[in-house]
């Protein structure tokens, strides 16, 4: 008892120096469980810096300069890295400059500096010091492309709030003192800057309702380029879509100093065709964002609802057409896409935002859309699209570019579409004028105007188009559907307002041939859209017997509300039997309502559908995915 009571003051002042030294503090852990797993391995500490700089910080007892002195720190991390240029070190200075800017939100100045500071020694790191050859695995890499795609993003944002983003010369002081002087940007985008209203950060945006988020990994910051007014229509070239964007990634590019001057230069980048950027020895990827710039294209209506667009052909005439939703490149096939009925352009979205993520289309195809009044009559709306495409190839010639991907074409019909999609590839001959007119067609045709003769000449006497090499057909009524004869249909059919120029035009014709005894008093109507999907219309029921012109290749894809996979029921609009072709090279039947163009095992099959045709073309060396021979209820036929 007595040695206890002698040894007490001895452990407590033993005690008192083990809290003064700092090791009162057992190592230990705390379990987490199967609950907390997941987060094992995250390199992001509460204070936003990676463990790693906060590693380097704590050797170095920094810590508190960090959260109190940030430009201390700065000045503190280039002198360690001067004294020893270990990768770490700029690692860490880009790092926490990151974070100190994003520290300094409120006062933009202050944080454009911090910014500034992180772009350039991330940039220097991935430039100058990384190694992907010898260190393949390296987590700091990926660090050091999220800091320089941040610091890029919020630079450019302040850049672009004072106007600087498009000047040729300013500079910028960073945060560790460097002057930075700022040179002509560099634009590599498909269309002069000039064409370009504006320039919007993705990062500021959130797409909604998309099935499929088309973005890459790499470096730069994904931007949405507007197209100026004048550029949607330039010089009588085929329209873009309504409110067009375009996607791009911009760059920083810095030139290391000469004679104490650093250089930077902003690059915009065309990201749609450019999957590679050269930092220092290596080419890096370049970050893609596609769903953003679409979803962003779309986001206001248009200025004609669908029934509108339906109901009123000649009001909504401006509307109609071929549109691109890029610029033309001779080397890329066209998709054509044509909607079906109460619709237009827009209802490819989610089709073409999907489709863009894949390397393979997006290097060898370009979408294009024909948008028409569904209220107008089929062979209208064909004899539009033929037009169009007509017009395309000959700019095409005339400019002496090469046709040879053109002459590769593939349309897409949807719906009421696929009649309008089909007709491109069929030739009529003079078997419509003889089924409408009658054997005696050429002495009719002969009491007619010129004008009105060559309308009624174009409207029913067609020839395959020869660069339309393949068909794929989305839920398309190729005998008609019942609901076009309801009594709802035939309403829908009374208030169509057919254009001005046809009623006029078919007001003559009609007396004319009424004259030779062709058509009874009450039979002088022009047919809309609704009256072509009839099954018991004649000019639908021509179109099922014309043959498709030879080399022709088609497709169909069919909605089944019920069930995937079952040759069989309907969509809800079009029955099976209707869609259904004999002599397709595949048919897929998907669990879908009418809009099967949005369905996703659709749009998949579009895409083996697209690999397939270019596997035609062995000359484009173009490495393809295999597919098996059969998928769920398709049967593949090697055509």
């Amino acid at each position: 008892m007595r040695l206890r009571k002698s040894l007490m003051p001895f452990a407590a002042s033993i005690g008192g120096l083990l809290l003064v030294s700092g090791c009162s503090s057992e190592i230990s852990v705390t379990r987490v469980g199967a609950s907390g797993r997941i987060g094992y391995g995250e390199s992001i500490t509460p204070a936003g810096i990676s463990q790693e700089t906060n590693n380097l910080l704590g050797n170095f007892l920094l810590e508190e300069t960090f959260e109190e002195r940030p430009t201390e720190l700065v000045m503190e991390l280039e002198e360690l890295f001067r004294s020893e240029p270990q990768p770490g070190y700029l690692a860490a200075l880009a790092d926490c400059s990151l974070n100190i800017g994003l520290r300094y939100r409120s006062d933009p100045d202050t944080a454009a500096r911090y910014y500034l500071s992180a772009a350039l020694y991330s940039y220097g790191y991935l430039a100058a010091l990384d190694r992907p050859d010898l260190e393949p695995y390296n987590a700091e890499r990926l660090l050091m492309m999220r800091i320089y795609n941040l610091a890029t993003t919020e630079l450019f944002d302040y850049l672009h709030r004072r106007g600087l983003h498009l000047k040729s010369s300013f500079s910028l002081n960073a945060a560790g003192g460097q002057r930075v002087n700022f040179q002509s940007p560099e634009f590599e985008l498909p269309l002069a800057p000039e064409h370009f209203g504006d320039y919007l950060l993705c990062a500021d945006y959130r797409t909604k309702n998309l099935t499929h988020i088309s973005r890459s990994f790499g470096v730069g910051a994904p931007l949405i380029c507007e197209l100026t007014e004048d550029a949607i229509r330039e010089g009588g070239q085929t329209r873009f879509a309504e409110q067009q964007t375009l996607p791009a990634t911009l760059l920083i590019r810095f030139e290391m100093p000469e004679r104490g001057v650093l250089n930077a230069r902003l690059l915009y980048l065309d990201s749609k065709n450019r999957e590679t950027v050269r930092l220092g020895k290596y080419n890096l990827p370049v970050e893609q964002d596609f769903s953003t710039p679409l979803a962003y294209m779309v986001r206001n209506p248009l200025p004609f609802d669908y029934l509108t667009y339906m109901l009123r052909p000649e009001a909504t005439r401006q509307m109609q057409g071929l549109y691109m939703f890029e610029p033309f490149r001779e080397d890329r096939i066209p998709v054509v896409l044509v909607h079906g009925l109460m619709s237009n352009i827009r209802t490819w979205m989610q089709l073409i935002n999907t489709l863009q993520s894949d390397p393979v289309l997006r290097k060898h195809y370009q979408f294009w859309g024909f948008t028409y009044s569904s209220g107008n009559p089929v062979l209208l709306s064909a004899k539009m699209l033929r037009d169009d495409l007509l017009l395309e190839e000959e700019r095409l010639r005339e400019s002496g570019r090469s046709t040879e991907m053109f002459s590769r074409m593939v349309i897409v019909g949807h719906s009421m579409g696929g009649l309008v999609a089909k007709t491109m590839a069929m030739n009529s001959g003079d078997r419509l004028l003889e089924s409408v007119l009658g054997e005696d067609y050429q002495e009719k045709l002969e009491g007619l105007e010129p004008e009105q003769r060559l309308f009624v000449e174009e409207m029913m006497n067609f020839e395959a188009l020869p660069f339309a090499k393949r068909l794929v057909f989305f839920a398309v009524p190729h005998h008609g559907s019942e609901m076009a004869q309801s009594w709802i249909a035939h309403l829908g059919s009374s208030l169509i307002r057919l254009p001005v120029t046809l009623v006029t035009r078919g007001e003559g014709i009609f007396k004319a041939l009424m004259d030779h005894g062709v058509f009874m008093p009450d039979d002088t109507k022009f047919a809309t859209g609704i009256d072509n999907l009839d099954p018991d219309n004649r000019m639908l029921n021509f179109l099922r017997s014309l043959p498709f012109a030879p080399g022709v290749v088609y497709h169909s894809v069919i909605g089944n509300r019920e069930e995937d996979g079952v040759p069989g029921g309907s969509d809800g609009i079009v029955p099976y039997l209707s869609s259904h072709l004999d002599g397709a090279a595949s048919e897929l039947v998907v669990k879908s309502g009418h809009s099967v163009q949005v369905n996703p095992l659709a749009i998949q099959e579009l895409r083996r559908i697209l690999i397939e045709h270019l596997r035609q073309f062995p000359e484009l060396k173009v490495d393809l995915p295999k597919f098996p021979d059969k998928v769920g209820n398709e049967t593949k036929n090697p055509r």
